[in-house]
């Protein structure tokens, strides 16, 4: 069983709704928050009247996972911050340096949630010096272990066999990584987003069913299985590797982890020489290992309970 984190010591921080460190004010209701671990204000606001889209070249435009499998996401430099666009959602506005963000008026609000905590949300730690990641990442034996692969690799499944077993799920999709004094995991929302395969028609236990689409269902993690957003020391990192038959963990060079880092980080409006010294950093900090596993859903126990043989200490 994973050990959940001390509780914030007032009252006022455990009930202050969170993610990935931040103090969340919002007058509009967030499914997705944790209770307490907030430090830095982030604040969300309701657009007042839609956004013209900017007639300026984009930094980055790409797709998106999406029930129509055209979504797309695309973002813009505006003034001191920026703007991202989503097909499905509306645009966000988002500045970094005021710590705000504002989110589209949208009748469809657990999607606009869910892609806040994405692009949006990660310019903003990236802002205050964090390292994003796409990886998923659940509490084993009172440390963070983050599973790091691309896209369907399985990252959101594994996570929630994890949380099956009675483990914390910290992030499903986007993980926050803290350098300093230590490497240290910002939990994200309370979120897994699987696949209609995945799903037997029954929320796992600990769980809420808040939106099914074609593409995948969105479950809620209960309020006493969320914890805090307050910092996890890293335990390690695992990539996530495919295999036949064979299940086994093995260390990764640091050479092979950093660039396994690379290619799965978040750079974004960022300097690409800072994303490099600070993913050397985190490479040389971490043990890093490779988990060869059968990407079948009758070998998630034995996945499970091979990595928590090994960190669960």
């Amino acid at each position: 069983m994973s050990v959940f984190p001390a509780a914030c010591p007032s009252p006022l921080a455990r009930a202050a709704p969170s993610t990935f460190g931040f103090g969340v004010h919002c007058r509009q209701s967030l499914r997705f928050l944790r209770s307490g671990g907030g430090v830095e204000a982030l604040e969300v606001v309701t657009a007042r009247e839609p956004r013209q889209r900017p007639e300026t070249a984009p930094l980055a435009d790409w797709m998106l996972a999406g029930a129509d499998h055209q979504v797309r996401g695309t973002l813009y430099q505006r003034d001191r911050g920026f703007e991202f666009w989503v097909t499905d959602a509306g645009a966000y506005h988002i500045d970094p340096i005021r710590g705000c963000i504002e989110i589209p008026d949208s009748n469809d609000e657990v999607v606009r949630e869910q892609r806040l905590w994405g692009t949006p949300a990660a310019l903003c730690f990236l802002h205050r010096g964090d390292v994003p990641l796409h990886a998923a990442a659940v509490e084993v034996g009172g440390g963070a272990v983050v599973l790091a692969a691309p896209p369907r690799h399985g990252k959101t499944t594994l996570a929630l066999a994890f949380h099956k077993h009675g483990y914390r799920v910290l992030s499903e999709d986007l993980a926050c990584c803290r350098l300093s004094p230590a490497p240290e995991l910002l939990p994200g929302p309370a979120l897994l987003r699987i696949r209609p395969d995945v799903y037997d028609g029954h929320p796992p236990l600990g769980t809420q069913v808040v939106l099914a689409r074609l593409d995948r269902v969105y479950l809620a993690l209960d309020d006493d299985r969320r914890g805090s957003s307050a910092p996890v020391p890293i335990k390690a990192v695992i990539f996530l590797r495919q295999s036949a038959d064979e299940l086994r963990i093995e260390r990764a060079a640091a050479s092979v982890a950093l660039a396994d880092l690379w290619s799965l980080s978040f750079r974004l409006g960022t300097d690409a020489a800072r994303a490099f010294r600070q993913l050397t950093q985190l490479a040389g900090a971490l043990p890093a290992w490779n988990l060869y596993r059968p990407v079948r859903l009758a070998s998630l126990d034995a996945t499970v309970a091979r990595i928590a043989e090994q960190f669960d200490q």
